[in-house]
Protein backbone atom coordinates (compact mmCIF):
# COMPACT_ATOMS: atom_id res chain seq x y z
CA UNK A 1 0.00 0.00 0.00
CA UNK A 2 1.43 3.41 -0.91
CA UNK A 3 2.06 6.33 1.77
CA UNK A 4 -1.17 8.31 3.36
CA UNK A 5 -3.65 6.00 0.83
CA UNK A 6 -6.38 4.38 2.54
CA UNK A 7 -8.45 1.77 0.90
CA UNK A 8 -12.18 0.53 1.05
CA UNK A 9 -13.72 3.55 3.44
CA UNK A 10 -17.48 3.79 3.64
CA UNK A 11 -19.16 6.79 2.73
CA UNK A 12 -22.89 8.48 1.77
CA UNK A 13 -22.74 10.53 -0.40
CA UNK A 14 -25.86 12.40 0.10
CA UNK A 15 -26.87 15.32 -2.55
CA UNK A 16 -27.24 18.67 -1.65
CA UNK A 17 -30.45 18.89 -4.21
CA UNK A 18 -32.58 16.07 -1.55
CA UNK A 19 -32.08 13.67 -4.24
CA UNK A 20 -31.39 9.81 -3.17
CA UNK A 21 -28.37 9.45 -1.17
CA UNK A 22 -25.95 6.61 -2.32
CA UNK A 23 -23.39 4.58 -0.24
CA UNK A 24 -20.11 4.07 -2.51
CA UNK A 25 -16.23 2.74 -1.05
CA UNK A 26 -13.35 5.39 -1.61
CA UNK A 27 -10.07 5.90 -1.24
CA UNK A 28 -8.46 8.40 0.64
CA UNK A 29 -5.19 9.98 -0.77
CA UNK A 30 -4.10 12.54 1.19
CA UNK A 31 -1.61 13.72 -1.56
CA UNK A 32 -3.89 14.30 -4.28
CA UNK A 33 -5.15 18.35 -3.71
CA UNK A 34 -9.07 17.78 -5.15
CA UNK A 35 -11.52 14.79 -4.43
CA UNK A 36 -12.56 13.23 -7.30
CA UNK A 37 -15.84 11.35 -8.56
CA UNK A 38 -16.28 9.19 -11.24
CA UNK A 39 -18.56 10.34 -13.87
CA UNK A 40 -21.41 7.70 -14.00
CA UNK A 41 -21.84 7.65 -10.35
CA UNK A 42 -23.24 11.09 -10.80
CA UNK A 43 -25.12 9.97 -13.39
CA UNK A 44 -26.90 7.20 -11.25
CA UNK A 45 -27.58 10.18 -9.19
CA UNK A 46 -29.07 11.53 -11.51
CA UNK A 47 -26.93 14.96 -11.08
CA UNK A 48 -25.43 16.95 -13.15
CA UNK A 49 -22.07 19.08 -12.96
CA UNK A 50 -20.09 22.65 -14.49
CA UNK A 51 -18.63 21.50 -17.35
CA UNK A 52 -13.96 22.29 -16.83
CA UNK A 53 -11.01 20.69 -17.34
CA UNK A 54 -8.74 22.27 -15.00
CA UNK A 55 -7.30 21.50 -12.94
CA UNK A 56 -5.00 18.68 -14.08
CA UNK A 57 -3.27 16.78 -11.56
CA UNK A 58 -1.68 13.21 -10.53
CA UNK A 59 -2.60 11.33 -7.81
CA UNK A 60 -0.18 8.03 -5.46
CA UNK A 61 -0.70 5.64 -8.36
CA UNK A 62 0.83 7.87 -11.10
CA UNK A 63 -2.18 8.34 -12.40
CA UNK A 64 -3.01 11.69 -14.62
CA UNK A 65 -6.38 13.34 -13.81
CA UNK A 66 -8.45 15.63 -16.40
CA UNK A 67 -11.38 16.54 -15.28
CA UNK A 68 -14.86 16.93 -17.16
CA UNK A 69 -16.23 19.16 -14.51
CA UNK A 70 -16.72 19.87 -10.62
CA UNK A 71 -20.10 19.59 -8.43
CA UNK A 72 -20.39 20.37 -4.94
CA UNK A 73 -21.11 17.40 -2.80
CA UNK A 74 -21.93 16.46 0.85
CA UNK A 75 -20.63 13.31 2.35
CA UNK A 76 -19.78 11.27 5.87
CA UNK A 77 -17.86 8.33 6.47
CA UNK A 78 -20.66 5.27 7.72
CA UNK A 79 -18.86 5.47 11.18
CA UNK A 80 -18.93 9.52 11.55
CA UNK A 81 -21.80 12.08 11.60
CA UNK A 82 -19.32 14.76 10.71
CA UNK A 83 -20.67 16.53 7.25
CA UNK A 84 -18.65 17.24 4.88
CA UNK A 85 -19.09 19.78 1.93
CA UNK A 86 -16.77 19.83 -1.32
CA UNK A 87 -16.17 20.23 -4.54
CA UNK A 88 -15.24 17.19 -6.17
CA UNK A 89 -13.68 17.35 -9.49
CA UNK A 90 -15.17 14.76 -12.06
CA UNK A 91 -13.55 12.08 -13.90
CA UNK A 92 -14.65 9.65 -16.88
CA UNK A 93 -12.70 6.76 -16.34
CA UNK A 94 -10.83 4.68 -13.45
CA UNK A 95 -11.48 2.71 -10.11
CA UNK A 96 -12.07 3.71 -7.27
CA UNK A 97 -15.20 6.03 -8.71
CA UNK A 98 -14.78 8.25 -5.90
CA UNK A 99 -11.08 9.26 -4.24
CA UNK A 100 -11.43 11.57 -1.23
CA UNK A 101 -8.24 14.17 -0.68
CA UNK A 102 -8.77 13.64 3.50
CA UNK A 103 -10.78 10.58 5.36
CA UNK A 104 -13.56 12.89 6.41
CA UNK A 105 -12.49 12.60 10.06
CA UNK A 106 -11.63 16.40 10.65
CA UNK A 107 -13.02 19.34 9.34
CA UNK A 108 -10.92 21.35 6.68
CA UNK A 109 -9.23 24.41 7.37
CA UNK A 110 -12.44 26.64 6.08
CA UNK A 111 -14.65 23.88 8.04
CA UNK A 112 -13.00 24.93 11.18
CA UNK A 113 -12.94 28.63 10.60
CA UNK A 114 -16.75 28.27 10.21
CA UNK A 115 -17.56 26.14 13.25
CA UNK A 116 -15.46 28.37 15.39
CA UNK A 117 -17.31 31.15 13.80
CA UNK A 118 -20.47 29.46 14.85
CA UNK A 119 -19.44 28.66 18.33
CA UNK A 120 -18.73 32.20 19.14
CA UNK A 121 -21.83 33.54 17.49
CA UNK A 122 -23.59 30.71 19.90
CA UNK A 123 -21.93 31.89 23.24
CA UNK A 124 -22.70 35.53 21.99
CA UNK A 125 -25.65 34.78 22.11
CA UNK A 126 -25.92 32.81 25.11
CA UNK A 127 -24.21 35.93 26.85
CA UNK A 128 -27.02 38.36 25.48
CA UNK A 129 -29.61 36.04 26.78
CA UNK A 130 -28.22 35.88 29.91
CA UNK A 131 -27.30 39.51 30.40
CA UNK A 132 -31.12 40.30 29.48
CA UNK A 133 -32.51 37.75 32.12
CA UNK A 134 -30.10 39.23 35.01
CA UNK A 135 -32.05 42.96 33.50
CA UNK A 136 -34.88 41.33 33.99
CA UNK A 137 -34.10 40.09 37.17
CA UNK A 138 -32.86 43.11 38.68
CA UNK A 139 -35.99 45.13 37.56
CA UNK A 140 -37.99 42.75 39.11
CA UNK A 141 -35.97 43.06 42.60
CA UNK A 142 -36.10 47.17 42.18
CA UNK A 143 -39.86 46.60 41.87
CA UNK A 144 -40.38 44.26 44.72
CA UNK A 145 -38.75 47.20 47.15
Amino acid sequence: MQKDVLHGVNITIFPKNGKRSMEVRADVDMNIPYSIVQKSLLENLGLQYESCQEPKFTDNKSRTHIPVGHVNLQWHKASSLLENTETFYVVDFGNPIVELKHGGDQATDHEQQESQAQKKAKVEKERAEEKKRQEERDREKQQGK
